[in-house]
């Protein structure tokens, strides 16, 4: 049976995170700064500690996260959606952005990069990528007009000129976390994540995809222009450049920007 690819409903729904991170918003004491921040999908997890982390040096900023696919949070700050910071897992997006004048120009806005991997449910029996790629299962992917993700794993399927002949098995995800979620649950045979997403997952890496098929995933920041609130958007910038930071990020998966 050939399966039809879509587009994952409630591609513009996003999730509010407080600092407390118990509730879609967190109580602001008075005098207290708060900021909102549109980020990958894919740094979640690790943003959940780098807010307790960054709590600790900053009391009188709080933090609330707005996460999914880098390309989705680009068109809502185009559209006028609040936010104060940008992270994104794409250069090209915050470029677009920043070329809008709608991002403060930052000398070093890379913070950090990852890897692509193919994962399968953790009671797959597949040994090889490509075993799976001729098989008959789905296919999970990030959209990509998007999620970064998916285009990074365009790329690599149309170096290994795979990308147009398995079409028709895709289940188009809204942002790398969905197609994560997708594997997890049985839902598709393989799915294409950052190396990130995988550790801790109810999955199995199957493969990690050669760096030479695809372009490098580098994550970039900034402050959003505009906002009234750019010198507490600038300090969370420069912690995100910290050693406490990165140090955050690698145990999370990621690595240090070359």
């Amino acid at each position: 049976m050939n399966w039809k690819p879509f587009v994952a409903a409630g591609a513009g729904i996003f999730l509010l995170q407080g600092c407390n991170g118990g509730g879609p918003q967190a109580e602001q004491n008075e005098g207290e700064t708060e900021l909102t921040v549109s980020a990958a999908a894919s740094l979640q997890d690790a943003l959940t500690e780098v807010q307790k982390s960054f709590a600790n040096e900053h009391p009188d900023i709080s933090l609330a996260f707005n996460y999914g696919g880098s390309g989705t949070l680009k068109q809502q700050i185009e559209r006028g959606s609040p936010a104060d910071v940008f992270l994104s897992a794409s250069a090209s997006h915050y470029n677009d952005l920043e070329q809008e004048n709608k991002i403060v120009e930052a000398e070093n806005p890379a913070f950090a990069e990852n890897t692509l991997v193919a994962v399968v449910p953790e009671d797959s029996s597949a040994e090889e990528l490509q075993n799976v790629l001729e098989g008959s299962g789905r296919i999970a992917v990030a959209t990509p007009e998007a999620a970064p993700a998916g285009r990074y794993t365009r790329e690599a399927l149309t170096s290994m000129e795979e990308w147009e002949r398995v079409q028709d098995r895709m289940v188009f995800a809204k942002d790398v976390r969905h197609a994560l979620t997708l594997v997890e649950r049985g839902n598709a045979a393989v799915g294409f994540v950052y190396a990130s997403d995988a550790r801790g997952a109810d999955v199995r890496m199957l493969e990690e995809i050669d760096a030479s098929l695809y372009s490098a995933i580098h994550y970039y920041g900034g402050a959003v222009a505009g906002n009234g609130n750019e010198k507490e958007s600038r300090e969370f910038m420069e912690y995100m450049q910290s050693s406490e930071a990165r140090d955050i990020l690698r145990s999370y998966g990621f690595s240090n920007p070359e």
